[in-house]
């Protein structure tokens, strides 16, 4: 269990405690100081009711378990996933991993982190927003960024929550420079993926249990990250999150008055509301209804990507005999 202390604009006392206990949840829910705020995230039991509670959420995650052989763990990779490793195996010293846990470092690993995923969130408001050095800090003695670079220069990062009492590692927030030119593209998804494989062979090592791709969307924006996730192999899993106050009813008419006026608020209410149908939904089934979404995305870009290939095709100039 990770619990951080917080204070909202430096006055009331907020609490994000995650992978809380039965035992955590269910006393937080009756018995909460008029003044406190607090977030129960990741939680393991589906908890009806509580005078504390504001709102409660369901969530997915996919997660690896680390306590198999690493030829199991890789038995299940796509092939796909498995060619772009070994490619970036194949990049050697031109490829260095860099660790961030929170000691002093020369590095600067955090403010490099804030600029990859900043830039990777530019212009993409509806769906992922900015991250500051301060809220990163927050995280730190708890979490760790890994980041891999080619040549010298940052490609993609990770910031990772490392819960070391249940043993579990999960991606909080993850960036690259896949939207940059076509050549970077390419290199990022390569070294995303290797980035992945890295991160499971040494938690592994230091004894965590499970690596966690830290959730798995239900809109329609999310069935890339979905697609991209599921090649790892993995077993859904479901969480229950709940936010819990000292005065719920004033609370609930913040939350209402966040989620009106704030982007972050009506994202984070689709997230939650796109969840809802997986409820009481079999996990298999709710695996079979991911994978055919995904499935149609890949074949609607298949078709666009044939469709634009005609019409390159369509609009060439004809040639006649004789022309240069």
């Amino acid at each position: 269990m990770i619990t951080i202390s917080r204070r909202l604009k430096g006055i009331i006392p907020y609490t994000i405690i995650l992978w809380p206990s039965e035992h955590v949840v269910r006393a937080m829910a009756e018995n909460l100081p008029k003044t406190h705020l607090a977030r129960l995230d990741i939680a393991g039991i589906e908890l009806p009711n509580g005078r504390c509670v504001v709102d409660r959420t369901l969530s997915l995650t996919l997660a690896i378990d680390l306590r198999r052989g690493l030829e199991q763990i890789d038995k299940d990779l796509i092939t796909n996933a498995r060619i772009r490793i070994h490619k970036a195996q194949k990049l050697g010293d031109r490829v260095t991993v860099r660790r961030y846990a929170g000691l002093p470092s020369q590095e600067n690993l955090i403010d490099k982190f804030v600029l990859l995923y900043n830039d990777f969130t530019a212009g993409k408001t509806a769906s992922l927003f900015s991250i500051s050095k301060a809220l990163i800090a927050n995280y730190f003695p708890h979490a760790e960024i890994v980041m891999v670079d080619l040549d010298g220069q940052p490609i993609c990062g990770h910031l990772n929550l490392l819960d070391h009492e249940s043993g579990v590692s999960r991606m909080l927030w993850s960036a690259s420079r896949r939207f940059e030119d076509h050549a970077t593209t390419r290199l990022a998804g390569i070294l995303n993926v290797y980035l992945h494989w890295y991160e499971i062979e040494k938690y592994r090592e230091e004894g965590f249990q499970t690596y966690d791709f830290g959730g798995i969307g239900g809109l329609d924006d999310n069935v890339g990250v979905n697609r991209f996730k599921l090649q790892f192999g993995g077993k859904l899993v479901r969480e229950h999150n709940y936010t819990m106050a000292g005065m719920p009813k004033l609370w609930r008419a913040v939350l209402d008055t966040y989620v009106a006026v704030s982007a972050r608020g009506r994202r984070r209410e689709q997230l939650d509301r796109a969840a809802d149908r997986w409820g009481h939904m079999p996990l298999e089934r709710i695996r079979q209804s991911i994978l055919t979404s995904v499935q149609n995305f890949e074949d609607d870009a298949s078709a666009r990507r044939h469709a634009n290939e005609r019409d390159f095709d369509h609009n060439l100039p004809e040639l006649t005999p004789g022309s240069r």
